[in-house]
């Protein structure tokens, strides 16, 4: 912001029907600088145009502006979207920090106000009225926006830093997941490594398994079949991952398969949660970059699933008081 100037950010407050992006999301638009996209197209083009011109308005701080996403905007997703323009200024107080709760808006005489809530609810964003009953419709200046603005990312524990591992990190790195990401060797780590990942070194994995959350989710692609199997082996044990996978063929998931069920590790019942070969259905190139690729796409799938099933039920704050604290 000291080098660009003032922004206004760009808030998708409310979609209905078919909709390029989900509400919540949001772009930033100084002058001449754009950061993030709301869906490209028509849409983002006007909004980046509104957003520019109410930069140069004196007076509020903030309006809505609603679009249909029909002829006029030559798209035909056939929805319509609710936006939010908000001029931030350099020196501005903003709450940047990132934390598993709501950002509570108010919208008072032209000004908002913005602080903390812990209120838990599935949609990113919604609105309240003065009495801090929900609503729908077009959102008034009497109106307080509730906006889940992080969640916790998905844990996962990464065993190999050989070719795989590291295309693997490569394509984890701008996607929502707390990478642990473990190996003996430690000359197989790149010389830099994604932010989201925290390399560990050592000989024995096992810590790693014991200790981890339930839910976790698993990648294994050691440089060992023993090692491998080992690690699958705890992993399958314990009986709450989230996700289990190693690369590998059929064949080397048959022999692990029937390995484990001789010792009696694991199951008939726990096989469904052991994924080999890792990846989604229907690619089947074998280059790092290929399987990275598509290990990243099923791991956001499962991940996705798993969100949808903890999101938190709706929490009334009259009924459990001090829930709903600034």
């Amino acid at each position: 912001m000291a080098a660009e100037g003032p922004y206004v950010m760009v808030t998708l407050v409310q979609t209905k029907g078919s909709a390029p992006r989900t509400a919540g999301t949001k772009m930033l638009v100084s002058d001449n600088v754009q950061h993030g996209t709301v869906g490209g197209g028509k849409l983002e083009y006007m909004l980046t145009e509104q957003a520019r011109k109410f930069l140069g308005q004196e007076g509020a701080e903030y309006q809505f502006q609603h679009y249909a996403l029909g002829p006029l905007l030559e798209q035909c997703c056939g929805g319509s979207v609710t936006v939010l323009l908000e001029k931030i200024e350099p020196g501005a107080a903003f709450l940047m920090e990132k934390r598993q709760a709501f950002l509570k808006t108010k919208f008072e005489g032209g000004n908002i106000h913005k602080s903390w809530c812990e209120y838990y609810a599935r949609e990113p964003v919604f609105f309240q009225d003065s009495a801090g009953d929900r609503f729908e419709g077009e959102p008034s200046a009497a109106a307080v926006m509730l906006e889940q603005v992080a969640r916790q990312p998905h844990k996962l524990i990464m065993f190999g830093a050989g070719h795989v591992g590291r295309a693997v990190a490569t394509a984890l790195a701008p996607l929502p997941f707390d990478v642990t990401w473990v190996d003996s060797r430690a000359d197989e780590f790149p010389e830099s490594t994604p932010a989201n990942h925290t390399l560990q070194i050592c000989e024995d994995y096992t810590p790693f398994i014991e200790h981890a959350p339930a839910g976790t989710l698993y990648l294994v692609f050691t440089h060992s079949h023993q090692l491998d199997y080992d690690v699958i082996a705890k992993i399958l044990a314990r009986g709450d991952a989230a996700y289990c996978g190693m690369i590998g063929s059929k064949t080397k998931r048959a022999r692990f398969e029937n390995r484990m069920l001789k010792e009696r590790v694991i199951t008939e019942a726990d096989l469904p949660g052991f994924t080999c070969p890792i990846g989604i259905a229907g690619v089947v190139g074998k280059e790092p970059e290929v399987i990275a690729a598509s290990v990243a796409a099923q791991l956001l799938k499962v991940a996705d699933e798993v969100q949808k099933n903890n999101d938190a039920p709706e929490i009334n704050s009259e009924l459990n008081p001090g829930i709903n604290r600034e």
